[in-house]
C-alpha cells in the first residue's frame, strides 16, 4: 500500500447514493432510540460517519459566527469556546475514522490487549485523540480523510485527484495540543502577576487567527472527501488486522451549502 501522503487519486465504481436518515444533535428519543433504550433501527457505520460530519459542519458555523461577529480579537471567552469545538471537531474526525475499518481496529487493539497488563484491549473504551490516531496510522495509511479535487468521469467510473491539503494525523495532533493550551487556567505563580496578564493577554490576542486558520483548514480538508475503509476479513485470532490490504469501500462526502444542514454521502468501491 502507499502511504496517505502519497495517494494521489482515488478511483470509485459501483457508485450508490446515500440518503441520510440520521440527524445529529438530538435527544435519544428522536434517533430511533425507544423508551427503554433499545434502538429501534439499526445505524449503519457511513449512517454515524454522515451524522458525525453534520455535527462538525454545524461547530465550524459556530466558530465563523464568533469570528465574524469580533472586531479585531475575539474575546477571551469566545476565543476558550472556538478552541472547544476545534477540539471537539478533531475528536469527531478522529471517532469517525474508525468507523472506516471497524472492524479491523477492534481486532487491532484486542491484540494489544492480549500483550499489555494495563491495556484491556476494548476499543469502545478509547478516548484519547492522539493516541487514537497513533494507532489508526499502524493499521491503515488511508485513516484520515481524503481531500477531493477534480472528477473524471468514464461510464461507472470516477477518478478523483487528491487535493493539495495537508491531510496528515500529526496535522490533526499539532491541533489537539493547541487546543488543550487553552483549556486549562495558566498558573499565576513563578513571575509579576502584571507580567503574566500581559503575557496571556498577547497569548489570546495571537489565538484569533491561529482559529481561523483551523477553521479554513477543517473546510479545506472536510468539505468534499473520501473516506476510505481497507479490505478486511477477520478471524478468531484477529491477525489479519496487522495485514496489508487494498482499498476497498468510498465514502465520497459532499458538506454541500454552508448554510445548509445537509451533509451527502455516496456509497462506493475503491480501487
Amino acid at each position: 500500500m502507499k502511504d496517505h501522503n502519497q495517494l494521489l487519486h482515488l478511483t470509485v465504481k459501483s457508485v450508490t447514493p446515500f440518503v441520510p436518515k440520521v440527524a445529529p444533535l438530538l435527544p435519544a428519543n428522536e434517533q430511533g432510540v425507544t423508551s427503554k433504550g433499545k434502538s429501534s433501527m439499526a445505524v449503519e457505520p457511513h449512517q454515524i460517519y454522515q451524522s458525525m460530519m453534520l455535527e462538525i459542519k454545524v461547530r465550524i458555523r459556530a466558530i465563523d459566527s464568533k469570528l465574524e461577529s469580533s472586531d479585531k480579537y475575539l474575546s477571551s471567552l469566545d476565543t476558550e469556546f472556538c478552541f472547544l469545538q476545534i477540539r471537539k471537531i478533531v475528536e469527531q474526525i478522529c471517532f469517525s475514522s474508525i468507523l472506516c475499518d471497524q472492524e479491523r481496529y477492534r481486532d487491532f487493539r484486542q491484540l494489544e490487549g492480549m500483550t499489555s497488563d494495563g491495556d484491556s484491549g476494548g476499543y469502545e473504551d478509547d478516548w484519547n485523540s492522539r493516541v487514537i490516531l497513533s494507532k489508526l496510522k499502524d493499521i491503515s495509511p488511508h485513516f484520515m480523510p481524503i481531500p477531493l479535487g477534480e472528477r473524471q468521469t468514464n461510464g461507472n467510473e470516477h477518478h478523483f485527484e487528491r487535493a493539495d491539503v495537508n491531510a496528515t494525523h500529526t496535522r490533526l495532533i499539532k491541533i489537539f495540543k493547541k487546543c488543550g493550551s487553552f483549556m486549562h487556567i495558566p498558573k499565576p505563580f513563578g513571575e509579576e502577576y502584571e507580567s503574566h496578564i500581559n503575557k496571556q493577554q498577547n497569548r489570546y490576542n495571537q489565538a484569533t487567527e491561529t482559529i481561523k486558520s483551523y477553521s479554513q483548514y477543517f473546510k479545506d480538508l472536510l468539505w468534499h472527501h473520501a473516506a476510505v475503509g481497507l479490505e478486511y476479513t477477520s478471524s478468531p485470532d484477529g491477525l489479519e488486522a496487522l495485514d496489508a490490504a487494498n482499498p476497498q469501500t468510498a465514502w465520497l462526502v459532499n458538506f454541500e451549502e454552508y448554510a445548509s444542514d445537509h451533509i451527502s454521502i455516496v456509497l462506493a468501491q475503491a480501487e
